[in-house]
């Protein structure tokens, strides 16, 4: 039988849906690293979040990380707060982050571009990503 990967390793990060199972309400992401290492959640509650959460997980080497990411909108929890016993189980958490929630339902691209620094500064300190070239303060 042929090969046809023609060498390319197959993706090592995977990135998984949480929702809730009786509605296939998503209620955020999941991405499982490379390696074990620790858990961050990482809970917005506006749609800014996931502007946050899209430029986060388009970062191209992001799979290959230590740990796991979560990524969870806490506003679509609100109409689904007596189905929570449905999603999959998260387990520890070392850090959680909150993102800001801006006075309009309009994002702000400043706002979204902190957010997202923010994300990748904790990751940086966790040890999950190298962070070269991340500011480690402000």
């Amino acid at each position: 039988m042929h090969d046809q990967s023609h060498g390319l390793r197959q993706p090592v990060g995977q990135i998984d849906p949480l929702t809730i199972t009786s509605t296939n309400l998503v209620i955020g992401h999941r991405l499982t690293g490379a390696s074990a290492g620790p858990q961050l959640v990482v809970a917005g509650v506006c749609p800014s979040a996931d502007a946050v959460f899209e430029r986060i997980l388009s970062i191209p080497t992001l799979p290959w990380m230590r740990g796991n990411l979560v990524l969870l909108r806490l506003d679509r929890l609100e109409d689904a707060a007596e189905m929570l016993h449905e999603i999959q189980h998260i387990g520890t958490i070392d850090r959680t982050i909150f993102l800001p929630w801006p006075d309009t339902e309009v994002p702000s691209k400043p706002l979204i571009r902190q957010s997202y620094h923010m994300v990748l500064r904790a990751c940086t300190e966790l040890g999950m990503i190298a962070g070269r070239g991340v500011k480690l303060q402000g």
